[in-house]
């Protein structure tokens, strides 16, 4: 028994010395459902309270393990976020490229085989949780677009009228805005 109340107290200890405090033990014996018989001597008394505070110190650790864990989860989640940025740009090459090829060269096999290699990395960003984000004709969201131009349109005035770059969401969280032209309204609205 006095074994296991030197190691209480040593843990304990060791608790304060972390935390800055005093090394004591603080047990609230005033508060509901914490009614105990009292203990037959002190030393039983004092291993009763540390065991008490290595329970409450094991329920802090558990709680600790869980919330690191689902930090890291959320960080792994993430951690790919600025390499498919940077591939964003390599797959907007690729639609550049091929929605300028012309009609005479679309059914070769070279042609063909971009279209595929771009189809594979679409899939395998997609597989990581990529989506693409359609804004247009949708409302101006700052969140979510960067407005490179504001010309006059038959359409209300903030509806995106032309994509120029499109927006991506990995998972949840928005990693790239769409740069958008805006409409400003009709011309006859339009002020000098």
């Amino acid at each position: 028994m006095d074994d296991k109340i030197r190691r209480a107290e040593e843990l304990l200890e060791q608790r304060a010395r972390e935390r800055g405090g005093n090394g004591h033990a603080n047990v609230d014996t005033d508060a509901p459902g914490a009614e105990q018989p009292p203990a037959a001597n002190p030393a039983e008394q004092r291993a009763e309270e540390l065991t008490n505070d290595l329970k409450r110190m094991a329920a802090d650790f558990a709680n600790y393990r869980k919330r690191n864990e689902a930090e890291r989860t959320e960080f792994a989640k993430f951690a790919k976020s600025d390499l498919i940025s940077k591939i964003l740009d390599v797959l907007d090459g690729f639609d550049r490229a091929l929605a300028t090829i012309p009609e005479e060269l679309k059914g070769t096999p070279w042609v063909e085989g971009m279209w595929l290699l771009e189809r594979k990395l679409r899939g395998i960003l997609d597989a990581e949780g990529l989506k693409p984000v359609d804004s247009l004709g949708t409302a101006f969201d700052p969140y979510q677009h960067e407005a490179v131009a504001h010309v006059p349109s038959d359409q209300p005035e903030g509806t995106i009228i032309a994509e120029h770059q499109k927006a991506y969401r990995l998972h949840d969280k928005l990693i790239r805005p769409a740069l958008v032209t805006v409409s400003s309204g009709s011309e006859g609205k339009e002020k000098n």
